[in-house]
């Protein structure tokens, strides 16, 4: 075997080594962060007035989300198109009834035709402006790149250059939530083939083959 074939088979372990590992990681935080929701929904159930029940139906409406995501993902239908300005709309629908985000200023651009279905779509756009808002962005735009490459951009703190190398990886934050959203993000564009990056300070992009 060339040295040059060596090194590159070597490569080719490395990252499947590495892609095993973050995929354990990535089922582990699914799992605790599940397992932390049910058990939300069970004290909110256990409590008496309408807050309960607010609270209840709040989680379990999380949950599904993040398994019908999951399940589109498992899917993997392949060649279905999905309209990313469309999507974003319906994310915007969504996020306008949380009344803790009805003071945001998102602004969205044009958005192309992304290899990616629906659902997904509106998974990963909903996750990187929830991302920006729960950072303390008070405006976020949606963009794309002549590439094809959708970018999310806030005016937020932002992450430092150390943090940005790890930020998807690491599957925390330093705004005290999971980092799930961002996780779900990155495994949804790796399974298909794609990218997805922060560029400091604060903007999040995405591509897909």
């Amino acid at each position: 075997m060339s040295m040059a074939l060596a090194a590159e088979t070597l490569d080719d372990f490395t990252d499947l080594a590495r892609a095993y590992v973050e995929t354990q990681a990535f089922v582990s935080l699914l799992a605790h962060e599940l397992r932390t929701r049910l058990k939300v929904t069970e004290k909110a159930l256990a409590a008496s007035g309408e807050d309960g029940r607010r609270a209840a139906l709040e989680n379990t409406q999380a949950v599904q989300e993040l398994l019908e995501s999951l399940l589109e993902l498992a899917r993997g239908q392949a060649g279905e198109r999905t309209e990313a300005g469309a999507a974003i709309q319906g994310v915007l629908g969504d996020l306008h009834e949380d009344p803790d985000l009805t003071g945001a200023n998102i602004v969205v651009h044009d958005l192309p035709v992304l290899a990616l279905p629906q659902v997904l779509v509106r998974t990963v756009l909903r996750n990187l402006v929830l991302n920006a808002l729960e950072a303390g962005a008070s405006r976020v735009d949606v963009f794309a790149r002549p590439d094809g490459t959708i970018c999310v951009r806030d005016n937020g703190p932002g992450v430092t250059p150390a943090s940005a190398a790890r930020i998807f990886g690491a599957y925390t934050t330093k705004f005290g939530g999971s980092g799930l959203g961002l996780a779900v993000c990155r495994e949804i564009v790796r399974q298909r083939g794609g990218n997805v990056w922060v560029e400091p300070p604060s903007t999040f992009c995405f591509s897909v083959s």
